[in-house]
């Protein structure tokens, strides 16, 4: 009332100046007194809002705008006179008071200061903030202690201590990213005021507004900033967009160390960490819930630990910490995993693991003792998937097997009946059941297995005998006798197999210990070990179950012969032959200090004598190689010199079996044999050349020896 007041007067002081009347001393004093006054008061005094309008004769200003729109702010514009005290000053401060920041860019360096709502940063130039400032402006008393509160996070570095009014908060000249800013007022202007931000990221976009503390952007996805818009908005007043989707971040974190690759990518919320495909065991593994605060609201963290190969199982590590072992080329075979804090009680964590030769398990529901995986089973675990579900809300399939416990060495025992000596005590797997080198058979057999505990593989144990006289013997189960139970009869083979589940994840291994052969090779999942149609009798036997995981105890070879044993003349040529395979089902061995050759038919392990010939070698000059060859081609005859050598086998290069030398019309010229006088050739009596011709095939074994 009082502004209108002086108005009227200053309008009547210049109407009186433009017509030269005079006015009162009165009046004149007054006038003067309303003209100070408005000096004091500031240019904003002489306003279009003024009586005096165009008439005043004043020139608006920049401020002011043009004449035109001064208009229509005073038609828009409610009546200042008929507003109460103070509604002024209350409209002046909701119009001014608002939030001012910069950003420092990628390549650009500081930006200028933008304030409410209008965008720092970059769009469509693939620029990355990495600071940025943030301050209120234009406060007035009322909101005096008010401020603002900012946090980032920074590539490498994570979430940063939160900084406020005006301090830098993030990096510079260090090439670091923001990936996510938390924005909050304080003091009394919270009280009346949100804060609300967005930020345009790296591929998303400009993701939804954020408020008052919330979580902007994305974290853990390697995603910069490049743009963001802050303004103040009233208590209770809508939010200035969409508020969907505002920051983007993982439930739950997880890398493996695997064979070969080391440490993998992290990968996030049920993703394959691992390697699938390639038989690569996981050796180690860190989980951690990157934000739980941000994604859920809630307090808490992640605890996990593993069984590892050879050790069992380790302590519980817990958010990051190492979970296994690096360089030590130990396996992980079984996992738990389990929520800790506030963030257990509204979420349920879930895995499923990637086992070695069964795939993917169903789904585990975590917890103190829930076991994922498998132990004493040697099978390694090769991937994993983890994922937070909120409680009540649709959880994984948890049906079916997700963790085998394999069997101790104890649960797996045997026992029989000795020749003389009656039943045998237990024997524990891979023990050895029998006599060796005191010439007594095994005449009956009983397998026992120990697999009713939770979680262990379900299946039986089958086996049958071969008795002397009698033959094969009717199958039968876990616990029962199979053979002669009189002492009438000795075994001399056997077939050992699994069934059910117990066949899924096991392989049963035996060999045995026959008369005169000795132990013979490992048979294995129902294979005939042993001898028959040749009257030898089993004295010993050794059973091993091996996780299908597991090594073996020895080649899969040379476990059952019906092929007497017949060493020939020379016991240490044998010996040596058993150390050597062959293709074909001969193997040829030739001695140079003994001037032999022997032809042994079989298999490695029990080559059994059928040729033993006396040969002339190389003479010292021309040495014949040692070493192990293979038969390659062969022919009639070849001319040396005035001679002709006729049946050549070819072992290596020009080096052949022949005959010994003779005239071209087939006479002997030389005879000789039993000595070393050859070019490097083996020479043989014409018949022994030409049944190594007929007989051993491209491809024999060679050896040829001192």
């Amino acid at each position: 009332m009082k502004s209108g007041i002086r108005k009227s007067w200053l309008a009547l002081v210049l109407c009186a100046a433009l017509i030269g009347t005079g006015l009162s001393p009165v009046l004149r004093t007054e006038a003067a007194e309303i003209l100070q006054d408005g000096e004091e008061a500031g240019p904003d005094s002489l306003t279009p809002d003024s009586d005096l309008g165009d008439e005043g004769g004043q020139t608006p200003s920049a401020d002011q705008g043009d004449g035109e729109t001064d208009k229509q702010n005073q038609e828009e514009s409610p009546d200042r006179e008929n507003s109460e005290p103070g509604d002024e000053e209350l409209d002046q401060t909701e119009e001014t008071v608002g939030v001012e920041y910069q950003t420092h860019v990628q390549t650009y360096g500081w930006q200028q200061n933008v304030k409410d709502g209008a965008m720092a940063g970059t769009e469509g130039k693939g620029k990355r903030l990495e600071a940025i400032k943030i301050s209120l402006v234009n406060l007035p008393e009322e909101y005096a202690g008010s401020g603002i509160q900012y946090s980032v996070h920074v590539q490498t570095y994570g979430w940063q201590d939160g900084l406020a009014d005006g301090a830098v908060a993030g990096t510079e000249g260090k090439a670091k990213r923001l990936e996510a800013i938390s924005i909050n007022l304080t003091g009394p202007i919270a009280e009346d005021y949100s804060v609300y931000y967005r930020t345009h990221v790296q591929t998303y976009g400009w993701m939804g507004w954020a408020k008052d503390g919330g979580r902007s952007g994305s974290a853990q996805y390697a995603k910069r900033m490049e743009a963001i818009e802050i303004r103040l908005v009233k208590k209770n007043e809508e939010a200035p967009g969409d508020t969907a989707d505002a920051y983007r971040c993982p439930l739950v974190s997880y890398t493996t160390h695997m064979q070969s690759y080391g440490w993998r990518s992290s990968v996030f919320d049920d993703a394959v960490g691992g390697v699938t495909g390639r038989s690569k065991r996981m050796e180690a593994l860190k989980i951690s819930l990157p934000d739980p605060i941000g994604t859920t609201g809630y307090n808490g963290g992640i605890s996990y630990c593993v069984y590892l190969q050879g050790s069992g199982w380790q302590d519980w590590k817990s958010d990051g910490e190492l979970a296994g072992t690096t360089g030590q080329k130990k396996r992980i075979e079984a996992v738990k995993i389990k929520l800790t804090g506030d963030i257990s009680a509204q979420y349920d964590v879930y895995y499923s693991l990637h086992l070695a030769k069964v795939g993917w398990t169903n789904y585990t529901l975590g917890g103190e003792d829930a076991v994922a995986g498998s132990t004493n089973l040697s099978k390694r675990i090769e991937a994993v998937k983890i994922r937070l579900v909120k409680k009540g809300e649709a959880a994984p399939d948890t049906s079916g097997v997700n963790y085998i416990r394999g069997l101790n060495t104890e649960d797996f025992y045997y026992r029989g009946n000795i020749q003389g000596k009656g039943e045998s005590a237990d024997v524990i797997s891979g023990g050895i059941l029998g006599t060796t080198g005191e010439g007594k058979s095994l005449e009956s057999l009983s397998i026992f297995l120990n697999n009713q505990e939770e979680g262990c593989p379900q299946g039986e144990v089958r086996y049958a005998t071969h008795l002397s006289s009698v033959g094969w013997q009717t199958e039968t189960g876990t616990g029962t006798v199979n053979g002669s139970t009189d002492g009438a009869h000795s075994i001399q083979a056997v077939k050992i197999s699994l069934t059910g589940e117990l066949a899924k994840y096991y392989d049963v291994y035996y060999r045995a210990h026959v008369q005169k052969y000795g132990w013979l090779g490992w048979a294995k999942n129902g294979q005939a070990a042993g001898t028959t149609k040749i009257g030898y009798r089993l004295e010993a036997l050794q059973i091993k179950l091996v996780s299908k995981d597991g090594t073996a105890p020895g080649s899969n070879s040379r476990y059952y012969t019906e092929t007497k044993f017949n060493p020939g003349p020379n016991a240490a040529m044998v010996a040596r032959a058993n150390m050597y395979s062959s293709p074909t089902k001969y193997i040829v061995m030739v001695d140079r200090s003994a001037h032999t050759v022997g032809i042994y038919q079989g298999a490695r392990g029990f080559w059994s004598n059928v040729k033993y010939w006396a040969c002339g070698t190389g003479a010292p000059a021309t040495p014949t190689v040692s070493g192990v060859f293979s038969v390659g081609n062969k022919g009639y005859y070849f001319n040396s010199g005035a001679y002709r050598c006729f049946w050549w086998t070819q072992f290596y290069g020009d080096y052949l079996f022949h005959s010994v030398l003779c005239w071209p019309n087939g006479a002997i010229a030389d005879g000789r044999v039993g000595m070393a006088l050859s070019h490097g050739c083996v020479r043989l009596e014409i018949q022994n050349a030409k049944w190594i011709y007929d007989n051993v095939p491209r491809g024999t074994t060679v050896v040829v020896y001192n």
